[in-house]
């Protein structure tokens, strides 16, 4: 049911069904209402969206519920349950659309109990918000006419070990599919277990019924992986990835990134999202690293100290080389 109060001359709508809530523009994908109502169906966590607005400043949002470990990019475990802002399906987008995120996250801090806004973009100070660094994504930017190009322009040590995958994994043939053709969720599964940061779980129906193109990676006896992938005008979105890790898994995640920026390169996509996690890997492909922040906040003044106090356990601390990958590369 819609739900339409007032703070602080902030009108707020509130919907648990995406079809409720009126908004005064088109939400564009990954907003767009199809893909809402999936994600609805096929992510079982609570799922509630609100739009908001004072004078010429406007959000939307997507608030899920999540019993999350706190403490995810380190050796401590604390679950505790949190209200997320943030996208209900393991992409490196936001979970909001605002002309204005000091607006949006200053009415954030006023919902009861403990936030966590995920994959911002920019750093933006707010009185009493917790800032901190979260996985940063991995982007691939193209500008190859075709995999020769683009494998010509590699130094020789990053080329040799994609040409290695490549050799190793002959065997296994690529085909593209969309909708139901082969079931690709029990590799989801493998490695969803596999991750060591999980945020939410999606059923079955999501890789049946999502607009997105999948790779399936097949040898004579079994499918071994999948990626798939979703068009965003010029950006080619790497959604979710699964395999089959009684199969030698190393080769075979090399192979299904070279087949994405394949992919990307023979439909001339401008840019890749790789998403998060494997940086080191997908940053040997070329790929630069995106910074992103999550926000944090407790309406209780003492938690939210302590949420402060313990930033430093709550962030994601990486330092990688510098991987000089192209020929033209100097420093």
């Amino acid at each position: 049911m819609k739900k339409k109060s007032v703070k602080r001359d902030i009108k707020v709508y509130r919907a648990k069904d995406i079809d409720e809530l009126e908004l005064p523009f088109a939400l564009q994908y990954p907003f767009d209402k199809t893909m809402l109502r999936l994600l609805k169906d096929e992510n079982y966590l609570e799922q509630e969206y609100y739009y908001i607005e004072s004078k010429e400043d406007y959000a939307f949002f997507i608030l899920y519920k999540n019993r999350m470990n706190l403490f995810t990019f380190g050796k401590l475990k604390c679950f505790y349950p949190l209200q997320v802002i943030g996208y209900p399906c393991s992409l490196s987008n936001c979970g909001y659309v605002t002309n204005n995120p000091a607006f949006l996250f200053s009415f954030i801090k006023t919902i009861k109990g403990a936030k966590l806004v995920l994959n911002v973009e920019e750093r933006t100070e707010i009185n009493g918000m917790t800032i901190g660094e979260t996985l940063p994504t991995c982007i691939f930017s193209n500008r190859f006419a075709t995999i020769q190009d683009y494998l010509d322009s590699l130094r020789s040590q990053y080329r040799r070990r994609i040409n290695l995958a490549v050799k190793r994994c002959s065997h296994i043939k690529m085909q593209e599919e969309k909708g139901a053709v082969t079931d690709v969720y029990p590799l989801y599964l493998n490695t969803y277990h596999k991750s060591a940061y999980k945020l939410e779980k999606l059923e079955r129906g999501f890789f049946e019924r999502a607009d997105a193109v999948k790779l399936i990676f097949t040898d004579a006896e079994a499918v071994r992986g999948f990626v798939m992938l979703k068009a965003d005008g010029n950006r080619l979105i790497f959604m979710l990835c699964g395999m089959d890790y009684n199969f030698e898994t190393t080769d075979l995640y090399y192979y299904m990134i070279y087949h994405i920026i394949s992919y990307a390169i023979a439909h001339k996509f401008r840019e890749v999202d790789l998403g998060q996690t494997s940086e080191e890997t997908k940053m040997k492909f070329g790929a630069c690293l995106e910074q992103k922040y999550f926000y944090a906040h407790h309406t209780n003044p003492l938690l939210n100290g302590a949420v402060k106090l313990g930033k430093s356990l709550l962030e994601y601390h990486y330092q990688f080389p510098r991987y000089r990958v192209f020929k033209e590369e100097t420093s």
